[in-house]
């Protein structure tokens, strides 16, 4: 059940600033996580380490892509940055306001308006969230997907990596950004939410996969140990603020400009 789309967030967001009629554009690996009324949305099944079809080429003003820390190998991310620049514009484009933290979603976003634009923004969980001098619980889940990311040829440096290969492939004003879900208070139960989740499904994923247990049921109650450890500890006053990394990177504004 999705909680939330990004680019439904995005679009009510904007329907009320201006007249401009905008296009949205969904894509995923599998229809899976499409919603079943997807109102003006476009959605389509794509492999983003695949060419996007000649049509959405140089067609949007933003692309928006998260959590994909698990699903792209560390040799795929090359392929996907240069197909996420193949369909932006070569132009400019004034961002949105800053992100909600909560939005969970892999589904990667783009939206075209009258206006031109050109910008890629890219969000990852990674190495760098999983990071606290006093909370186990965090230790935890970072050591346990630094090997097994590690051991399926992932990349837990995931926005780092992103910021690398989009310079590489040419986008501009590359920058790579954190924010912290301790910003705004609001945020807390849902965090905790959140990391809870992550632990039940990732988490135990990748226990069984890379080895570090022998069999599901082991998987699971090693997860159901270290979430009942979160909550006794978020209890306790010591929640897990963690951060959300983000890269943005603008194609320019022509060929040569590369």
């Amino acid at each position: 059940m999705l909680a939330r789309i990004w680019l439904k967030d995005v679009s009510q967001l904007l329907n009320g600033t201006s007249s401009i009629q905008r296009y949205y554009h969904g894509f995923d690996i599998s229809p899976q996580q499409f919603p079943d009324s997807p109102g003006k949305i476009q959605f389509s099944v794509h492999d983003i380490t695949m060419p996007f079809p000649k049509e959405h080429w140089n067609r949007y003003d933003l692309v928006h892509v998260r959590l994909l820390v698990a699903g792209l190998a560390e040799s795929e991310y090359k392929a996907a940055i240069t197909n996420i620049y193949d369909i932006l514009s070569r132009s400019y484009f004034l961002s949105t306001s800053r992100g909600s933290f909560h939005v969970p979603l892999r589904i990667p976003g783009a939206y075209r308006s009258i206006e031109p634009g050109g910008y890629l923004q890219w969000e990852e969980l990674d190495e760098e969230t999983y990071v606290s001098k006093v909370n186990p619980v965090i230790w935890e889940i970072r050591r346990c997907f630094d090997f097994g990311l590690k051991a399926e040829g992932k990349c837990f440096q995931a926005s780092a990596k992103v910021f690398k290969e989009s310079n590489a492939v040419g986008f501009r004003h590359v920058v790579r950004l954190a924010y912290d879900s301790d910003w705004d208070g609001s945020l807390r139960l849902e965090t905790e939410k959140r990391l809870a989740e992550i632990i039940q499904t990732l988490y135990a994923g990748l226990l069984l996969r890379s080895g570090q247990v022998v069999d599901e049921e082991a998987a699971t109650k090693k997860a159901e140990r270290l979430i009942e450890q979160h909550w006794h500890l978020c209890a306790r006053g010591i929640s897990p603020p963690v951060k959300l990394m983000r890269v943005v990177g603008q194609k320019p504004l022509n060929v040569a400009a590369l």
